[in-house]
C-alpha cells in the first residue's frame, strides 16, 4: 500500500517560521518477543525509516515510541537514529522487559523521569503482561528548542491494554485511575511554565472516561480534533466510512483493515487509540497526520506494526506570548466526570476486588487444612498401598504451592491494588467536594 495523505492542516491564519515549530511523531512498534511476528525485521524497518527520512515530510523533531521490548531492537534503533537524533532515552521498569517507552529527539533533553503507574492490572493476570513490565509515563523535559522558547515536557506512554470490550477484563476502571494520575502530572507541569504535549497508544477511544479526564480533568485538546474543526467523529460514523476514509478522516491508527496485522477485524472495530493531546494554551497544531501506513518490501510485504502511526505539526508560544493555564471547561463537567470515575472505581471496588480477594483467601486457609489432612493420610496409605503415597506426596506439593501462591496474591497483590483504588477514590471525592463548594459558594 502507497502512503496515505492523511493530513489536516488549519484553515486559518499563515503557518508561523520554523522555529516555532515542532514535529512530532508517536508509533506503538508492536515489539513483543516471540510474539510478534517479524519483530526483528519490522522493528529494523522502523529505525531506518527515521534515521534516514525518503522526504522532509518524513523528518520529525521528536519521536515517542511505544513497545520497545527487545534489548537489541533499542540497540539498533539507538545506533542508527543518533545522528539525526542526537538526544536518545529509553526508560526501565518492571519486573520484565520495562514499559518498552523511548523517545528520540533533535531537542535536547533536560531532564528525564519515569512515574510508574500503582494501578496497573491484577498480578494473578500475570500472562497479561501488563502489570509485569510495569506500565509508566516516561516524562521527558526538553530544553528550549528556541531562545525565546517555552520549553515542552513530553508525557509519553502505554497504559493498560483492553482484553474485552466491558466486565472485569476491559480493564476500564485501570485506565481511568491511569488517566487521573496522567491529569495531576499535566497540571502540574503546566502550572511549572511547561508546554505540555501527552503521547503514545492511551488505549482509550474519543469520549471514553480515560479521554475525557484528560481533557476535561488535564485541560488538554486533541491535536486532530484542532486540525478538523475540533470534531469528534462518533463510533457509528466511523463504521460507516471506508477503510481509507477511516485514516483520512477519522485518525483511525488501530485495528483498520488496511494494516496487514489487522486485515481480519471487522470495519466497525477500526478505532484511535494513539494521540497526541496538548496544552492549547501555548500550543497550536497546524497539521495533523496518520503515518507508516505503507507495507515493507518484500520478502514481508506487511505494515511496519499492528498499529499506524500519528505525527502532528505543532506551534509552540514563545516566552513573551506565554498563557496561563486557564479553565476551558464547565464545573458542571467536571463534577460529572469526578461522578463517573467516582462510581467506576466504587463497583469495580465492590464486585471484582472483593470476589478475587474473598476467593483466594479461601482457598489459601482451605489449602492449609488440606495440606494438614493429606500428611495424616499418607501414614495410613502407605501402608495399604505404596503406590499411593507417592500421589497423595504430589497431590500435597500442588495443593501446598497454589494455596501459597494465592494467599501471596490476596494479602500482597489484591489488598495492595485495593488500598489504592480507595487513595484514587478518595483524591476524586476530596476533588468533588472542593468543586461543589466552590459552585454553591458562588450561586
Amino acid at each position: 500500500m502507497e502512503p496515505i495523505d492523511a493530513s489536516a492542516k488549519a484553515q486559518n491564519g499563515k503557518l508561523p517560521s520554523s522555529e516555532n515549530t515542532v514535529k512530532l511523531l508517536t508509533l506503538n512498534t508492536w515489539g513483543l518477543k516471540w510474539v510478534s511476528k517479524y519483530r526483528r525485521q519490522r522493528l529494523v524497518a522502523i529505525a531506518d525509516k527515521l534515521a534516514f527520512p525518503n522526504s522532509p515530510d518524513d523528518e520529525y523533531d521528536i519521536v515517542a515510541l511505544q513497545e520497545v521490548w527487545c534489548e537489541g531492537d533499542w540497540n539498533y534503533i539507538n545506533e542508527t537514529c543518533k545522528d539525526l537524533y542526537p538526544y536518545r532515552r529509553v526508560f526501565k521498569s518492571g519486573i520484565v522487559a520495562g514499559p518498552g517507552l523511548a523517545i528520540l529527539s533533535k531537542i535536547a533533553i533536560d531532564e528525564s523521569f519515569l512515574y510508574r503507574f500503582p494501578i496497573n492490572g491484577r498480578p494473578s493476570a500475570f500472562f497479561r503482561g501488563d502489570w509485569l513490565v510495569g506500565k509508566s509515563i516516561a516524562i521527558t523535559l526538553l530544553k528550549p528548542h528556541h531562545p525565546n522558547a517555552i520549553p515542552i515536557a513530553i508525557l509519553n506512554s502505554h497504559m493498560h491494554a483492553p482484553y474485552a470490550q466491558s466486565g472485569e477484563n476491559s480493564y476500564s476502571t485501570h485506565r481511568a485511575c491511569q488517566a487521573w494520575d496522567f491529569a495531576k502530572i499535566v497540571k502540574m507541569l503546566k502550572k511549572s511554565g511547561y508546554a505540555v504535549i501527552q503521547v503514545g497508544d492511551l488505549n482509550s477511544k474519543p469520549g471514553s472516561l480515560p479521554y475525557k479526564l484528560f481533557t476535561v480533568e488535564g485541560g488538554l485538546s486533541d491535536s486532530w480534533d484542532g486540525c478538523h474543526d475540533n470534531t469528534i467523529l462518533s463510533t457509528e460514523e466511523i463504521a460507516k466510512m471506508q477503510p481509507i476514509e477511516q485514516i483520512t478522516k477519522a485518525g483511525i491508527t488501530c485495528d483498520s483493515q488496511l494494516n496487514t496485522w489487522r486485515a481480519h477485524r471487522e470495519i466497525w472495530e477500526a478505532c484511535r487509540l494513539d494521540y497526541a493531546l496538548i496544552d492549547s494554551s501555548n500550543i497550536k497544531p497546524i497539521n495533523a497526520s496518520v503515518k507508516f501506513t505503507e507495507k515493507l518490501s518484500p520478502p514481508f510485504n506487511c505494515s511496519y506494526s499492528d498499529h499506524f502511526a500519528y505525527s502532528t505539526e505543532l506551534v509552540v508560544r514563545s516566552k513573551d506570548q506565554q498563557a496561563e493555564p486557564a479553565e476551558s471547561v464547565s464545573t458542571s463537567e467536571k463534577i460529572e466526570v469526578y461522578r463517573e470515575l467516582s462510581r467506576e472505581i466504587a463497583e469495580y471496588r465492590k464486585d471484582n476486588v472483593k470476589f478475587q480477594a474473598t476467593w483466594r483467601k479461601y482457598h489459601f486457609f482451605l489449602s492449609i487444612i488440606v495440606v494438614i489432612a493429606l500428611h495424616f493420610a499418607i501414614t495410613f496409605v502407605s501402608e495399604q498401598q505404596a503406590w499411593l503415597s507417592v500421589v497423595i506426596m504430589v497431590t500435597n506439593s500442588l495443593v501446598g504451592i497454589t494455596g501459597v501462591v494465592n494467599g501471596l496474591i490476596w494479602y500482597c497483590g489484591i489488598r495492595s491494588e485495593s488500598r489504592a483504588l480507595q487513595e484514587v477514590q478518595m483524591e476524586v471525592d476530596d476533588a468533588l467536594t472542593s468543586l461543589q463548594g466552590y459552585r454553591d459558594s458562588f450561586s
